[in-house]
C-alpha cells in the first residue's frame, strides 16, 4: 500500500522536526548567558481576510533557544526561522528590533503560503 504525501503528512513532520529541535537546543541561559528572559511579539499580514491572530512569547533562561515557528495556517507547510534575528538582536545589544518575513510554504493545491510574519523581539537584561 502507497501512501502520498498530503499537507497532514508533511505538517505532521514539521511538527516532529520542531519538537526534535527544542530538545536539542541549548537552553537560553547557555546560548544568551548575558539576558533575563527574549520576547517575541508576532502579528500576521496576508491577502485574506481571515489572519492568524497576533502571539507574544516570553523565553525564560530554562527554556530551548529554539527560535523556529510553524506558519499557523493549519494546511502550510511553511515556518519562519528567527534565529538570525534573535542572534543580531541579543548580540546588537538591542532594546527592540523588528522585522517581516515571509512564508515560503505551500498550502493545499500547491498554492504558495502569502503569510507575512512581522515580529518584534525584546531581550531583557538585568
Amino acid at each position: 500500500m502507497k501512501f502520498s504525501a498530503t499537507p497532514g503528512n508533511g505538517r505532521e513532520a514539521t511538527r516532529e522536526q520542531h519538537r526534535r529541535g527544542r530538545l536539542v537546543a541549548p537552553s537560553l541561559r547557555k546560548r544568551f548567558p548575558d539576558i533575563d528572559s527574549l520576547q517575541l511579539e508576532f502579528g500576521f499580514s496576508d491577502r485574506t481576510e481571515f489572519l492568524p491572530s497576533p502571539q507574544v512569547t516570553v523565553f525564560h533562561p530554562p527554556a530551548p533557544a529554539y527560535f523556529h515557528f510553524a506558519c499557523p495556517y493549519s494546511d502550510c507547510s511553511g515556518e519562519f526561522d528567527l534565529t538570525r534575528a534573535v542572534d543580531s538582536a541579543v548580540n546588537g545589544h538591542e532594546a527592540q528590533s523588528r522585522g517581516q518575513l515571509q512564508c515560503t510554504g505551500v498550502r493545499h493545491r500547491s498554492a504558495a503560503c502569502t503569510l507575512a510574519l512581522d515580529y518584534s523581539i525584546s531581550p531583557r537584561w538585568p
